[in-house]
């Protein structure tokens, strides 16, 4: 069986290390380090006959559509799209409307069916006061409007990194308990169901309470072979968390690839990550 490539749960390929996937692509497979040992590479092939699907996952997909590759008839594609409005968790990232124009192209140079939209991460701070879900609404007529019919959410994680950051810029997190979830997803979960666009909560079981909600699976095998990628391997990805609905996919990405998207770094663009082949 062909391999699902996943460009990457792990940092944003597609927005700021196109030049180091084109190089990869080029010379038909990468080296990827280990996540837990960290001094092992384990190797995964790109050339076209050994893959599947390429599923990319990005917050900006400018670099990717600009470049050569995009163009290549040799892959499938399949798009992760993390599209929420949220400037001031990361003011790197560009405009609704530029990213909404993204959405458009996409749908026009590959099918609505190959797109993800994920309204991820759902963020509350100032004790609660404040969030990101004031343009739900808005993207979800725009993406029903062009037959986008999937949207996979959570709730943010609160690691110790994410922490940090919040009080580098002084932002008091709130992580709502679980009724109060509950309580927020009932109308997002109606607004989906009007538009004809399923919700997918992602490792959440207990999200799956709301009617209208259902297990999230960011690579899901079946919809990749009815999108003309053919039969493949349908089993759980067993490297994920355990209630990931995802099925097994490789992913060529590195935690030391640094993702830019915050405004403090996001001038280092880097075109290729450190310590990978290039």
């Amino acid at each position: 069986m062909r391999t699902v490539i996943s460009a990457s749960r792990r940092t944003d390929i597609p927005a700021f290390y196109m030049r180091w996937f084109e190089n990869r692509v080029r010379e038909g497979y990468v080296d990827v380090r280990n996540p837990v040992v960290r001094e092992r590479f384990y190797r995964v092939s790109l050339r076209p006959e050994d893959t599947h699907t390429i599923v990319l996952w990005s917050k900006n997909y400018r670099p990717f559509l600009d470049s050569d590759l995009s163009h290549s008839k040799e892959y499938r594609w399949y798009f992760n799209f993390s599209l929420v409005d949220c400037p001031e968790w990361e003011p790197g990232v560009p405009p609704l409307e530029d990213r909404l124009k993204q959405v458009e192209e996409i749908c026009e140079r590959w099918q609505p069916q190959q797109i993800n939209w994920r309204f991820d991460p759902i963020v509350f701070w100032d004790g609660g006061k404040q969030n990101n879900l004031g343009t739900f609404e808005r993207i979800a007529d725009f993406m029903a409007g062009r037959g986008i019919t999937r949207c996979t959410f959570s709730f943010v994680t609160w690691y110790n990194k994410v922490k940090k950051r919040i009080v580098e810029r002084h932002m008091n997190f709130y992580d709502p308990p679980l009724q109060e979830k509950l309580a927020i997803l009932e109308p997002l979960s109606r607004m989906a169901m009007e538009r004809e666009i399923q919700m997918e909560s992602c490792c959440d079981d207990a999200l799956l309470k709301v009617e209208g909600i259902i297990r999230g699976s960011c690579v899901n095998g079946a919809i990749l072979s009815e999108t003309g990628g053919g039969a493949m391997f349908l089993g759980a990805d067993t490297s994920q968390r355990r209630t990931c609905g995802c099925t097994k996919s490789a992913d060529i990405g590195g935690y030391q690839m640094s993702c830019p998207h915050d405004a403090s770094i996001v001038t280092r663009n880097p075109s290729f990550p450190k310590r990978v082949n290039r």
